[in-house]
């Protein structure tokens, strides 16, 4: 009885230390859940179109809304640490010792991450550029801390680290207002090719968009194949319209080729029995 007595008496007397931590451990995950669901909420407002001023640039709104949920996030996990008793300084040489891990664990990552850093200042592309990089092509979605999201002509989204494409070449179409065109067309042998050029070339200086001047277009012979003459055109189009400026000319050239009897013939394999 005497030991029941006492542990009863110890438990008696610690009963408010351990209501203490309890208490302290109850705020300290209430602090933490409140600073979760803050970042949170604030990060999705920071990434709606419809927040901010018009002039925001829509570039930055992804990597801003990221900075400000992890900024968020580190002050409230600083605050878990020291309410439940944790001294500041312990919790610098945590951090410290933690960030040199981090790092080189996750050294791909921070390189993404500083590669997204010269992205948004040096500015190569930015939302809505149409872009070709380590051999992916579509408008640029978005330029987060990690990623670059693309999306291709299909609809389909492309994400792509941004260490390779800080790192490989990059062709931005947005860039400038026109964009060229060029197509090599197989003539036959028995074809007038002074007709051919002259044909050519009304179709695309008549095709609306294209441009004149400097960059008026242009036809040449290209070089003698095996079943056809290879003549090639160029032009400047708009850059915004130019897949449907491309494919409308395509048409237009066929046509005028078919009305004038030139004929474009296709490879021939001549077979010979021994």
């Amino acid at each position: 009885m005497e030991k029941i007595s006492s542990i009863l008496s110890k438990i008696s007397e610690s009963a408010p230390f351990i209501f203490e931590i309890l208490i302290n451990l109850a705020a300290a995950l209430f602090i933490l859940i409140i600073g979760w669901l803050l970042a949170r909420v604030i990060r999705k407002r920071l990434r709606s179109p419809s927040f901010g001023p018009k002039s925001f640039d829509e570039t930055l709104r992804p990597v801003v809304a990221s900075g400000v949920f992890y900024a968020i996030m580190g002050m409230s996990i600083y605050a878990f640490l020291t309410k439940l008793g944790i001294p500041a300084t312990s919790l610098l040489a945590v951090f410290g010792a933690m960030g040199l891990a981090v790092g080189l664990a996750l050294k791909d990552t921070l390189s993404n991450i500083a590669s997204g850093v010269m992205l948004l200042f040096l500015r190569p592309l930015q939302v809505g550029d149409f872009v070709y990089t380590d051999g992916y092509s579509g408008s640029v979605e978005e330029i987060g801390l990690f990623a670059t999201t693309l999306k291709n002509i299909e609809g389909i989204y492309i994400y792509v680290p941004n260490s390779e494409v800080w790192s490989n070449r990059l062709q931005n179409y947005t860039r400038h207002s026109e964009r060229q065109y060029r197509e090599t067309i197989g003539v036959g042998y028995e074809s007038d090719l002074k007709k051919t050029q002259e044909i050519l070339l009304n179709v695309l200086e008549a095709a609306p968009g294209v441009k004149g001047g400097d960059l008026k277009p242009e036809c040449y012979i290209a070089s003698f194949g095996d079943s056809a003459i290879m003549v090639s055109c160029r032009c400047w189009v708009p850059a915004d319209q130019w897949m449907k400026r491309t494919s409308d000319l395509r048409i237009e050239i066929k046509e005028a080729l078919d009305k004038s009897k030139i004929e474009m013939p296709f490879p021939q394999r001549v077979l010979h029995n021994k």
